[in-house]
Parts: C-alpha cells; sequence; structure tokens
C-alpha cells in the first residue's frame, strides 16, 4: 500500500507540472522540464505502482510467500529517494543554480540499486517455486528489462553529471534513447503487464487460464524482439555498424508478440464465466483497447514515415491511455481487496463480513473513470494536432479525472469497520443460482465468507 500512494502522489505532481505547462508535451521530449515529468510518471507512478503489484500478486500467482518485506522496503527508499535526486539534478540541467547535476549519477544508482534490490527479491521468490507458471515467466522477463532500463538510464545520468565522460557515454547518450524506451516501455512495463494481466483478468472475469499457443507466441516474440532492439542498438552505439534492417526486425516481431497478447485478451472477455463485469474489468478493457490503438497507430505512423512527428502523441496515449488507465483500473480492486483482508478478513466464521465490492461504489467511480479515459483521447489528439488551448482543457479534464478516481481509492481505503454485507446476489452470478428463500438462509449467507474468497476475496 506504501507503494500505491507514493505511485499515485507522483502520478498527480506529474499532472500538475504538465497542466502548469512546466512539463510541456510540446516542447523537446529531452528538455530538463520534459524529463522531469517524464520519470516522475515512468518511475515515480508506473515503476512504484507495478512493484506494489508484484509484491502482492507473485505471491498469489506462484502459491508462495514474498521472500522479503524489508528488502521490500529498502527497495523502496532506494528508489524514492534515488527520484528525488533525478528530479533536483533535472532541474540543475535546466539551470536552476542552486542544485548540482552531479545528483543526476547519484540519483542514477540509488534507483538501479532499488531495481537490484526488487530482482533480489522477487527472484529468491519465484525461485522457490519452479518451474514457473507462465504469468510469473511474463513478469521474469520485465523484471530482467527492469534492471536494463536503469543500467542505461544510470549511463545518461552518468554522462549529464560528469565534466568529461568518457567516449561508449557520449556515443549511448547519443544514440541510446530508443534502447532506453524499448527496455522500459517494451521490455519493464508491457511484459509485466501481459504477465499480470494474464492472472488478474483471469481471476477478476472466471475465464480460462491455461496458457494456450498464441500465449507462448507473445511471450516469445516480444521478448525475443525486443532483445533483437537491443543487441542491434548496442552494436550500433559501439561500432556504428548499420542496425535499422534488424532494429525492424525486432520491432516487428515485438509487434507480432502484442498483437498474440492482445488475442487471448479478447479470448478471456469472451470465454468469461462473470457476464456482468465490474468497473475494474470494464474499464481494463478500455485501457487495453487504447493500448492496442497505441500500438496500431505508431505501426502505421512506422510505415508512413511519420512516426518522429507523432511519437509524443502516440507514447502519450500509450502510457497514459494504456499503461496508466490500466493500472488506476486495477487499484479499483487491488485497494479494496487488501483493505478487506486487513479490516474483515479476520472475522471470517465469526460473524456477517461485506464482500469486496461492498467497499466500493461503482455508479460514483464510473463518471471519473470515463472522463479520465475521453480527456486522455483529447489530449493525444491535441498533442498530435498541436493544439495548444485544447490541450490545457484535456490535462484538466485528466487531472480533475485522477482526483476523482483517487477519492475513491481513498473510501475504499477507509470503509465503516462496522460495515454490513448485502444480501444481493453478486455480479456475475445468474439469477438460476439465487438461494432460495427459506428460514435462516440469509443468515447463513450474511455469516458466509465472500463469494470466492480463493479467487481473491471476491
Amino acid at each position: 500500500m506504501t507503494h500505491f500512494a507514493c505511485a499515485i502522489v507522483a502520478f498527480f505532481v506529474a499532472q500538475l507540472l504538465l497542466l502548469t505547462g512546466y512539463s510541456d508535451p510540446l516542447a523537446a521530449p529531452r528538455a530538463p522540464a520534459t524529463l522531469i515529468g517524464v520519470h516522475l510518471i515512468t518511475i515515480g507512478w508506473l515503476s512504484l505502482l507495478m512493484l506494489g503489484a508484484l509484491y502482492q500478486f507473485v505471491p498469489v500467482m506462484c502459491n508462495t510467500t514474498l521472500h522479503s518485506q524489508r528488502l521490500a522496503l529498502y527497495a523502496l527508499v532506494a528508489i524514492v529517494l534515488g527520484l528525488l535526486a533525478m528530479l533536483a539534478g533535472f532541474s540543475a540541467l535546466g539551470g536552476n543554480a542552486a542544485l548540482s547535476t552531479d545528483l543526476l549519477p547519484i540519483g542514477g544508482t540509488l534507483v538501479v540499486i532499488g531495481f537490484v534490490l526488487v530482482v533480489v527479491n522477487l527472484a529468491a521468490t519465484l525461485w522457490r517455486v519452479r518451474p514457473l507458471p507462465h504469468p510469473a515467466i511474463f513478469v521474469a522477463f520485465g523484471l530482467a528489462f527492469l534492471v536494463l532500463t536503469g543500467l542505461i538510464g544510470l549511463g545518461f545520468g552518468v554522462f549529464l553529471g560528469l565534466p568529461d565522460p568518457p567516449g561508449f557515454l557520449r556515443a549511448l547518450t547519443g544514440r541510446g534513447l530508443s534502447m532506453h524506451l524499448a527496455a522500459g516501455l517494451g521490455g519493464w512495463f508491457t511484459l509485466t503487464v501481459m504477465g499480470v494481466s494474464y492472472r488478474l483478468l483471469t481471476m477478476f472475469m472466471l475465464a480460462p487460464d491455461e496458457p494456450r499457443r498464441s500465449t507462448w507466441a507473445a511471450l516469445t516474440l516480444t521478448a525475443g524482439g525486443l532483445a533483437v532492439l537491443l543487441v542491434s542498438g548496442l552494436i550500433g552505439v559501439w561500432t556504428e555498424l548499420a542496425t535499422s534492417a534488424v532494429v525492424a526486425l525486432g520491432t516487428a516481431l515485438a509487434g507480432i508478440g502484442v498483437v498474440f497478447y492482445l488475442a487471448d485478451i479478447v479470448h478471456f472477455y469472451r470465454t468469461r464465466k462473470r457476464r456482468e463485469l465490474e468497473l475494474n474489468s470494464i474499464t481494463a478493457g478500455f485501457a487495453l483497447a487504447i493500448f492496442a490503438l497505441a500500438l496500431a497507430l505508431g505501426a502505421l505512423s512506422w510505415a508512413l514515415g511519420t512516426l518522429d512527428r507523432y511519437a509524443g502523441a502516440i507514447g502519450y496515449l500509450f502510457v497514459f491511455g494504456g499503461l496508466s488507465g490500466l493500472g488506476l483500473s486495477q487499484l479499483y480492486k487491488i485497494i479494496p481487496f487488501m483493505t478487506w483482508l486487513e479490516v474483515f478478513g479476520k472475522r471470517l466464521g465469526k460473524g456477517p463480513v461485506p464482500r469486496v465490492q461492498d467497499l466500493v461504489n461503482e455508479r460514483r467511480a464510473r463518471p471519473g473513470f470515463a472522463l479520465y479515459f475521453v480527456a486522455t483521447l483529447l489530449a493525444s489528439a491535441a498533442i498530435a494536432s498541436e493544439q495548444a488551448v485544447v490541450w490545457e482543457i484535456a490535462a484538466s479534464l485528466q487531472t480533475l479525472a485522477t482526483v476523482l478516481i483517487a477519492i475513491e481509492f481513498w473510501r475504499s481505503r477507509h470503509p465503516d469497520p462496522n460495515l454490513k454485507p448485502t444480501l444481493g446476489r453478486p455480479p456475475g452470478m445468474s439469477a438460476a443460482a439465487k438461494l432460495k428463500a427459506a428460514p435462516g438462509a440469509s443468515a447463513k449467507l450474511a455469516a458466509s465468507p465472500p463469494l470466492g474468497t480463493d479467487r481473491q476475496g471476491e
């Protein structure tokens, strides 16, 4: 929960910087102010969000316990302190004389140390349950790319912080941005999202979770394509060989892998047993649709040779609409579930307890999520068309939507400890499954554990 709290704060601060124009997505992507907003999103928001989720769901996926809670705390402290130092270093790079660019390599080192602690902790957890279930294999590859992303970023920080950096760092900084993005957005974020969603979506929708051929194709092609991209990038940086054909091959392989993943997601929605979806599954569907749209637009722009022009808009759609939208949608389920375990779990078998769904109000939360996705689409279109006024309106609406969603998180995190269970039938249960009216039937239902506790307290 501490990871989630830090992540939401970083997300909100990043949006405020965008809203005020300090971090301007219409400006150059390498501008120091833009880099502050980018790293608040990528490290402060998305990475901390995913790490918090992994600490909860790697043990669930593997039916084991987390190797060390203490290592998780140490990693969080290192990442947060490192991120703050990096932001200060970027500010110095932008002309803040009160700060020093020496903070960039210091912050980068702390962040990498935190990432390494994360990998050690989760790898030790995964090691106990070999052979790994298929969602955990995606996560394992994602963790490998996390370390690579941190190391490449650290190279940038050392280059910017040294007065006379070595030649290989100069070459890396000049041509390594694409590798940094491929390892981070493609490897760490995308592969981890794929692995976690294979578990979460099947769990929440009661869909078949056995891996299919398309599942293994998604893993092999996506991870393999990204590996080809990184290797060819390194070869191009330090040997100056032409690797454009290899880059195109790696990009194509990774793209086809994601298509197989999206085909699996469609299969989950079509074959689910829970016909009436809860809000977290509905919003996850919207986020994944935007995820697919961003990839399709990226492929089209690449084919037409206009990717440089529209990269900012497509990246915004991918990060804010796809990844962030999916993160917000799953937090809407994860936070109530963890709160339910802490507040009501110990009362199981001792009397009536509410369901996880009793901790949320979907009717009240829907407008916030709807506004968020609409504002994200509008903001991306404004960036593509360079409409500053439209962008400001969209950014304002998106920030407002984030506040509304965060309020719902807060409410679900602070429930009434005397909350009574609802006796209506849970979402997705057919009318034929209703209990027949009988003496004591309602009391038995109220005293029983929440439906499907073995499937995440649902």
